[in-house]
């Protein structure tokens, strides 16, 4: 049988109507999943049937394109393995819009570059040869560490990056075999003496676009779609306009798109409009939490505080040996057993905002501690201090431009921020907490005046080998303890948390010394889980069996006249500052945060970077890849994340 137009018109339709039938019939909520997805896969058949059909139809077509333009065909190649490449190495799941994202974004690059002048042209495949090269090789680099692709928005943050990121390359032989492929490419391209071109009339245009509007087509067919405006997050577009999941991005879309979606990201400036303040006020008005007191409210009343930050610190370092003065703080304090410290973006500082405004930080619109250095808090932990009349302070021993504290810190608030050069340390002594504290000593505490003290640490970060000055000074007493229990990389980041118990025990020492113990609260948590570290050897040390119990933290709150106690409820990140709040009869409008006082009897979500959240059952993404039912909590996850959007953009405590 011969194929022609109509027989693609008629595929078309037919998909076109499954696809309606579907959304009519299975987007709602109690659906049955098994004929929709039996559907589904219907759908993406009669997608691949039509495809095929269409090239059987211009087969003769084709040929002559390939033989006319095979500089072009080059390039193409080059990119489907590229793509291939990435999922394969990354195992990324399969999504029925990959492949007909991959074919869109080649087809309409290669048409761009066909209408291009010769030279303009040529110019134009070799560079994106070897971008997209490098890309791939970077993006796979990235994903290994953090789960995630990165955004080129992220870019101001390239000198912490370079910092931070000492010793965490590891060799891949796929860097090779992506490597080799760019190099194969650019000789057979250079080689190829002609440069094709399109000369752009009428018809052709229209020809072209019927070839590049097809797979486009097909992508809506299998797209996933949402169910009401109220919950965007589970939408496809959503997805890709958003970009708030580049990992699903990349596995939905293909790894090409992401790059071009997001050149243009970085191009369009992000804005409020008077539309997202009417949605925060909607917010207050209609969602007003009700904070009733518990058996720990007010007993910290007029006390200080003193917030430790540990980096990186994670239990698998926890010892009565060890770390005598961190175990001082979880067996004589009260432990919260159930805790999270999700990962965002930008890790450390992500994880200073949260803890110091209980908002969700930038996901789609860029590092928080870049975009909105200049926003400000009129809610934060900070600044309901200061209210009682403490005196507040933040210190690290990094410099404090490093992720631009000196601008974040003021925004929250604080009276002081003190960093690296202002407490006088050496390169060599900001490698060891112990230092740090001795020389930060004289601005932890006040004699006359309450005070709120956040210190964040800082042997704890990676590198985990001897390059580590923390890790050279302490593995020693950690092979006598451990032997051959754990393997090597393990015990070089548990010799490095063995600073942070020194500054602990420095921390008791001094407030003993200056007889503020007794009126001192002590709060340790850490920022997020050691993710520079050998995974395998992560996970298996630690018996994690999914990637999201990697964020299970530790929170410890030691005070002279507290009764210890084991908490079991879960918890956050999110949930620490309603929590002081509560603890220390501050003036906070619990309605401004996202998460609730630990000790209420509200349920609390731990939200993740990629929309998705974990209701101490079951972890629920909300975007396209979430099958279940949308229950009350779920409806406040997506609430939770557009408000948290709004209030950064609107820059709206500012206005309180």
């Amino acid at each position: 049988m011969k194929i022609n137009k109509r027989h693609i018109y008629v595929l078309l339709i037919v998909a076109t109507l499954l696809l309606a039938t579907r959304l009519i019939l299975f987007l709602q909520d109690f659906t049955n999943k098994t004929v929709e997805s039996i559907l589904m896969w219907v759908i993406y058949g009669v997608s691949l049937l039509t495809f095929s059909a269409y090239l059987y139809m211009h087969q003769e077509k084709f040929k002559d394109f390939l033989k006319t333009y095979r500089d072009k065909l080059i390039v193409f190649c080059l990119i489907v393995f590229l793509e291939m490449g990435l999922i394969i190495a990354n195992q990324l799941p399969f999504q029925k819009t990959h492949l007909f994202s991959v074919l869109f974004i080649s087809f309409f690059l290669i048409f761009i570059s066909l209408i291009l002048p010769k030279k303009a042209s040529r110019i134009f495949d070799i560079v994106l040869i070897v971008i997209l090269g490098i890309y791939t090789i970077g993006q796979d680099f990235y994903y290994g560490i953090f789960n995630d692709m990165f955004s080129f928005k992220e870019a101001v943050t390239i000198r912490e990056g370079v910092e931070s990121s000492e010793s965490m390359f590891r060799f891949d032989l796929f860097y090779v075999i992506m490597g080799l492929a760019v190099a194969t490419a650019l000789v057979f391209y250079i080689r190829h003496k002609e440069t094709s071109h399109y000369t752009l009339s009428k018809v052709r245009f229209k020809k072209a676009m019927l070839v590049i509007g097809l797979p486009f087509f097909l992508i809506q067919l299998n797209a996933i779609y949402p169910v009401n405006i109220a919950r965007l997050h589970t939408s496809d577009h959503y997805l890709y306009t958003s970009m708030f999941s580049k990992k699903d991005l990349v596995a939905k879309f293909g790894l090409t798109n992401l790059f071009v979606r997001d050149v243009f990201a970085v191009m369009t400036p992000n804005f409020s409009t008077k539309r997202d303040i009417s949605y925060i006020e909607n917010y207050f008005e209609n969602y007003q939490k009700l904070h009733e007191e518990n058996a720990y409210s007010g007993i910290f009343e007029g006390k200080n505080l003193v917030f430790i930050m540990g980096e990186t610190y994670d239990e698998l370092a926890l010892s009565e040996t060890l770390t005598p003065h961190i175990y001082r703080l979880k067996t004589e304090g009260i432990s919260f057993e159930n805790h999270y410290t999700p990962v965002f973006p930008r890790t450390t500082c992500d994880t200073e905002f949260i803890i110091n405004t209980s908002i969700i930080p930038s996901i789609e619109d860029g590092p928080t501690c870049y975009t909105y250095n200049e926003n400000s808090y009129e809610t934060s932990l900070a600044y309901l201090f200061k209210n009682e009349g403490y005196i507040t302070t933040a210190l690290h021993s990094n410099y404090k431009e490093f992720y631009t504290r000196h601008l974040l810190y003021k925004g929250f608030k604080y009276d002081h921020f003190y960093g690296q050069h202002e407490l006088g340390l050496s390169d060599i002594d900001i490698r060891y907490d112990s230092r740090f504290y001795t020389f930060s000593k004289d601005y932890v505490t006040q004699q006359n005046d309450p005070f709120f003290t956040m210190m964040i640490t800082l042997s704890g970060h990676s590198p985990y080998t001897n390059s580590n000055l923390a890790v050279k000074e302490h593995i020693d007493q950690v092979d006598a303890y451990y032997g051959d229990t754990y393997p090597q990389t393990i015990k070089n980041y548990i010799a490095s948390q063995i600073e942070l118990d020194l500054f602990v025990k420095n921390v008791f020492d001094d407030l003993e010394e200056k007889g503020l113990l007794e009126n001192t609260v002590i709060i340790l948590t850490g920022d997020h889980y050691p993710y520079t570290l050998d995974q395998n050897d992560y996970e298996e040390a630690k018996g994690i069996e999914h990637s999201y119990e990697k964020h299970r933290g530790n929170l410890y709150i030691w005070s002279s006249d507290i009764t210890p106690a084991t908490i079991t409820e879960l918890s956050s990140s999110f949930d620490i500052l309603p929590m002081i709040n509560n603890m220390f009869n501050l003036s906070g409008n619990y309605s401004h945060y996202i998460g609730n006082d630990i000790f209420s009897s509200t349920s609390n979500l731990v939200h993740f970077k990629d929309y998705s959240v974990f209701d101490g059952q079951d972890h629920i993404y909300l975007s396209g890849s979430y099958q279940g039912l949308f229950t009350e909590q779920i409806e406040t996850a997506q609430r939770n994340y557009e408000l948290s959007k709004k209030l950064l953009r609107t820059n709206y405590y500012h206005k309180l």
